[in-house]
């Protein structure tokens, strides 16, 4: 596939919903997360970052290059053997909603339902490791479910703060300082009649 040939982007935007169904499955949204936050990166720093065999990643992989949503980057030396190494394409991917195509809806229900599964695992092992703070300032481990009554004003500063935490995602780098923390948001309004 492409090699990089320019620095990563913050955010890729897909329009493609061919390219979106890509996105719906637990363990790809998973391997563009990993791969999001390493960075260049082979099969086995994938595997070791999610826990997965190499075996089974690369399908995957191959839906997410084949997407181009991941890049083939450089070939590297590991041990007496050569590693491919791939790149994201962004540090985040994001998609554009229709409401009115209904192919559109169904992919990002299909999306929210692979993100929602998708912590609900990392879940379960966050809160067996521990390591894991779930009270205080430091606190590194939380599952929670709200309901809110919002006017415009209160939904604003949600999403003020929805913004911040992708920001501070967007702009975090791995360091021998920092730990990895995973954050899935998922927001619906509620139009049922109260």
């Amino acid at each position: 596939m492409s090699k990089r040939s320019k620095p990563v982007k913050n955010m890729h935007v897909v329009y493609d919903p061919q390219v979106m169904w890509v996105l719906s499955s637990p363990i790809r949204v998973e391997v563009l997360g990993a791969i999001c936050a390493i960075g260049s990166c082979s099969v086995a720093d994938i595997a070791d970052h999610t826990g997965r065999t190499r075996t089974s990643l690369y399908p995957h992989i191959e839906q997410l290059l084949e997407a181009g949503l991941v890049l083939e980057g450089e070939v590297r030396l590991s041990g007496k053997r050569y590693e491919q190494l791939y790149e994201p394409i962004a540090r985040a991917v994001g998609t554009k909603h229709q409401w009115d195509d209904p192919e559109n809806v169904a992919y990002h229900q299909a999306y929210g339902n692979a993100v929602g599964r998708l912590m609900s695992r990392m879940h379960e092992r966050a809160t067996a490791d521990p390591k894991a703070v779930i009270r205080g300032d430091a606190r590194d481990t939380h599952a929670g479910y709200y309901n809110a009554w919002v006017d415009d004003k209160a939904l604003k500063e949600i999403n003020k703060h929805v913004d911040a935490i992708r920001k501070i995602a967007l702009e975090s780098r791995p360091d021998d300082d920092h730990r990895l923390v995973n954050i899935g948001i998922l927001m619906s309004n509620d139009r049922r009649k109260s």
